[in-house]
């Protein structure tokens, strides 16, 4: 079965707090996303929040005897979505120029670009991305937020300045 990705809004916890949430592609006989409209419950009991601290996220961790529902306010939200990110290219002469970057990384990234299945970097809002990386133990997820605050956009300051959502680096660039 294969999966969508959505990234939804933490409402409780600022403006730019984003997490993931996992809802399955239902296809048809033929192997064809469906066209038709799927029951939200159907939706719901397939779906995986991974929303750090959300109890619905605690049993993609925890084994069968654990007795939480599978709903929440984060699956909801993504069930209900219209919104569709936009995927950004890469030029791969912008990854070879990268020369602050180990050449393991440029490789990795050359390696994600040249994998055409799945973009990148895609755009959430105008401050927030989506971007591909490598799984790590705490989260079996290849995408991290990335943030890039407003205040970055408004000050005449050029250094670069981000966020990056990831709870085992806890990576803050300025």
């Amino acid at each position: 079965m294969s999966a969508l990705l959505y990234s939804v809004h933490l409402r409780d916890r600022g403006t730019s707090s984003r997490g993931f949430v996992q809802l399955p592609t239902v296809v048809d006989d033929d192997g064809n996303i469906a066209t038709y409209p799927v029951d939200p419950s159907v939706l719901s009991q397939a779906a995986h929040c991974y929303v750090h601290l959300c109890p619905s996220a605690a049993l993609l961790s925890c084994s069968t005897s654990c007795v939480v529902s599978m709903d929440c306010a984060h699956i909801r939200a993504a069930i209900a979505c219209t919104t569709v990110s936009q995927p950004l290219s890469i030029n791969s002469s912008v990854i070879d120029s990268l020369s602050f970057a180990a050449e393991e990384v440029r490789t990795l990234l050359q390696h994600f670009v040249a994998n055409q299945s799945c973009p990148v970097v895609q755009r959430i809002t105008r401050s927030v991305f989506v971007v591909r990386s490598q799984p790590a133990y705490e989260c079996s997820l290849e995408f991290v937020h990335v943030t890039f605050p407003e205040s970055v956009r408004t000050h005449s300051d050029t250094s670069a300045k981000f966020m990056c959502d990831c709870r085992i680096f806890k990576v803050q660039f300025t």
